[in-house]
């Protein structure tokens, strides 16, 4: 049976209905899908729209399209004919013997697929064949308005005659995330030509030459303009939910041969830094890599600087990279620690998650073969091998006892229903902000109905000393961006 709305879905269900542009930044959990997909149905009843597009990240199609634990398999209750437009497309109906109404059709596609021209300009002929809702779901991908997705979706909300944004988290760097993000709803909204004029207007300019932007002004002008057209909700100001307890923070001191790997690579990278010119800050994030690979206590896979628009590489980007095969294994501490933490829980039968900042680090703990129920979530796997994950986490079809699942949070940490476990364990910290809000939501949404607890590991020197592990932690918990760090915080990072 289908639970019943929220009353502030009630609430953005209208604004959606009543506004052919709109922007839902509703915080993670709050049901911004399905008060999309109860939207759509009441603008189909009454001819306002016959297909919805939505548009979202390779690794949220499965959250709207799965036929067993998708969103519109879960809560569209009108005839529905699912597509997912991919090179390999597949498609799934529901009808009702109740009625002999057409179903609402549905596309669900990615951004990276939809740069190509060629298959853009299908999605275009569609859009233009009937009235067609937009929906881009994870909005921040086209935040850049230089990129080929955001080109693209913009291009394509041309030929829709509806759009809906969804994002939990709007602003992931600075309010500069959201002009293009207005741009596509609506160029009016903000009543700029191009990105300059709206540099010029909010950004205050300083740095390398006067080309950096170093602060913002004006932003109540630019709340104003953008109010009508965007709702923000919290999820404690919607929801009794368990909370979230306050993070462990759990210490594993690296060997002395894993100590002095570090520690070289440190004064290597420091001595680089020396040398470096403030352009190259988002560099020192690449080569930073290394060292958060080493407090796990490996090397390897990275050939060359990954490629990436803005900002530090996602772990997408970085696995991209990466050449299997080529990894050094030399040290177990935080492994170890780990191993004691699962075992710990599982004896008292609870269900863990697990984020990974790299690949081979879930490989490695595989290799413990821990003796539960164990399943993966990371990129390019297997649909039946990503599903065997969200079986085990996802409160209705979880089975009883211990269960462990890994995953890599730029695969896994958007839209997942994975409240069958409260126990969240980062064995290592990806450097995105908005990652890592994510990520810790999976498990902190309706549904969960115990308290949820947030264990982070991390490497020590010998003695205690501190390492690349505690200033990432510290920067995330301050809810700050590491992408935007100079190469002076770099090195005062790395000095600490």
């Amino acid at each position: 049976m289908t639970p019943p709305l929220f009353k502030h879905q009630v609430v953005g269900i209208d604004r959606l209905v009543k506004s052919p542009e709109f922007a839902l930044f509703d915080e993670m959990g709050l049901g911004k899908c399905r008060q999309v997909i109860e939207a759509a149905q009441h603008l189909c009843a009454v001819g306002e729209i016959q297909q919805v597009m939505v548009v979202c990240p390779a690794p949220v199609k499965d959250v709207w399209y799965n036929p067993d634990f998708g969103e519109l398999a879960k809560f569209h209750s009108e005839p529905v004919s699912v597509e997912e437009y991919h090179a390999k497309n597949r498609v799934w109906c529901r009808y009702r013997d109740d009625t002999d109404a057409e179903p609402l059709e549905w596309i669900i596609t990615n951004y990276e697929f939809v740069r190509s021209e060629s298959r853009l300009d299908k999605l275009v002929k569609w859009a233009k064949l009937v009235k067609t809702l937009l929906v881009l779901d994870e909005s921040s991908a086209v935040k850049n308005h230089r990129t080929l997705q955001t080109k693209a979706c913009l291009i394509l909300r041309r030929a829709c005659s509806r759009v809906i944004l969804l994002n939990g988290t709007p602003i992931t760097q600075s309010p500069g995330d959201l002009y293009s993000q207005a741009q596509i709803m609506g160029e009016w909204i903000l009543g700029f030509s191009n990105y300059y004029q709206f540099r010029a207007r909010y950004a205050e300019m300083g740095g390398w030459q006067r080309k950096q932007i170093v602060g913002w002004h004006r932003l109540e002008e630019l709340q104003t303009k953008l109010a009508p057209y965007v709702l923000r909700r919290e999820k404690a100001d919607c929801l009794d939910l368990p909370p979230k307890l306050p993070p462990i923070t759990l210490t594993a001191a690296l060997s002395l041969k894993s100590w002095k790997i570090y520690k070289d690579m440190r004064s290597e990278m420091i001595a680089w830094l020396d040398e470096a010119t403030p352009v190259m800050a988002a560099q020192a994030g690449v080569r930073a890599l290394r060292l958060s690979q080493i407090t796990s206590g490996f090397l390897g896979g990275i050939q060359r600087p990954p490629l990436f628009y803005d900002g530090i590489p996602s772990d997408q980007d970085f696995q991209r990279q990466a050449s299997p095969g080529l990894f050094r294994d030399f040290g177990s501490e935080k492994l170890d620690l780990l191993s004691s933490l699962l075992l710990e829980r599982f004896e008292a039968g609870e269900k863990v998650l697990v984020w990974c900042r790299f690949r081979h680090e879930i490989e490695r703990i595989l290799a413990l073969r821990l003796r539960v129920a164990t399943a993966v979530i990371w990129g390019g796997q297997p649909g039946p091998e990503r599903l065997q994950a969200l079986r085990l986490l996802d409160p209705t079809t979880a089975p009883p006892g211990p269960a462990l699942v890994l995953g890599t949070p730029a695969s896994g940490a958007m839209g997942l229903n994975l409240t069958a476990s409260y126990t969240v364990v980062y064995f290592s910290n990806d450097y995105s902000l908005k990652t890592r809000l994510q990520s810790e939501d999976r498990v902190h949404r309706p549904g969960q109905t115990k308290p949820v607890t947030y264990f982070d590991i991390v490497a020590s020197g010998p003695a205690g000393q501190q390492t690349i592990d505690h200033a990432v932690l510290k920067a995330l918990r301050r809810k700050e961006e590491i992408s935007k760090w100079t190469v002076a915080a770099w090195r005062t990072a790395l000095e600490e």
